[in-house]
């Protein structure tokens, strides 16, 4: 047998065993690897989308708003828009989504804008905290804005509110805006605001 190159199946059936054992214990906190980076995605692309807004509303001159209830919608469908109030009126119609030529991706209900990713929604975590960053309560639906939109008029200057996601493995992520226009992520960890 000294010169046959190879695996005997013994040897074969310990390293199949072995693979399978690391499979086992490896693949419950990769699916919460998974579930984690799709929050924080959400979340840090959810503070790109407020920021976008602000500089929106400067560069072209008008209030932006970053809309968690278009239409019929309201925040438990996870998804959200923008748009520009080309009018002056300070309410949304025809085509003022349009007019903010950002690539707006994904379409709900007839508006074009952004699904937050599969396993996060806008919401409140009771389980962990009843208040946000700022020591205020966080509502039911997740969303600390008047009339569920955050805005910037012509000089970034923004409403201040919250908005907190929720994913499916219990993070907790909370992105507040100022009254100046300043944008900051939280996350939820060891009963305390990171």
């Amino acid at each position: 047998m000294s010169g046959r190159c190879g695996f005997t199946l013994i040897e074969m059936l310990i390293v199949l065993t072995m693979l399978a054992i690391v499979i086992t214990v490896g693949a419950p906190s990769f699916s919460g690897f998974v579930k984690e980076g799709r929050v924080k995605s959400g979340a840090h692309a959810l503070a790109v989308a407020i920021q976008t807004a602000r500089i929106k509303s400067i560069s072209a001159n008008r209030r932006c708003y970053l809309d968690f209830a278009p239409g019929a919608l309201t925040p438990a469908d996870s998804f959200y828009t923008f748009w520009l109030d080309m009018d002056g009126d300070l309410s949304y119609d025809a085509g003022e989504i349009d007019s903010t030529n950002l690539a707006l991706p994904d379409t709900k209900s007839g508006f074009r804008g952004f699904k937050l990713p599969k396993g996060v929604a806008f919401s409140n975590y009771a389980a962990a905290t009843s208040t946000g960053p700022g020591g205020g309560a966080i509502p039911s639906g997740g969303v600390d804005f008047t009339n569920d939109q955050a805005s910037f008029n012509s000089r970034g200057e923004g409403t201040a509110g919250s908005v907190y996601l929720l994913g499916e493995n219990s993070s907790f992520y909370a992105i507040t805006v100022s009254s100046l226009g300043a944008v900051r992520t939280w996350r939820w960890e060891d009963n305390t605001w990171k």
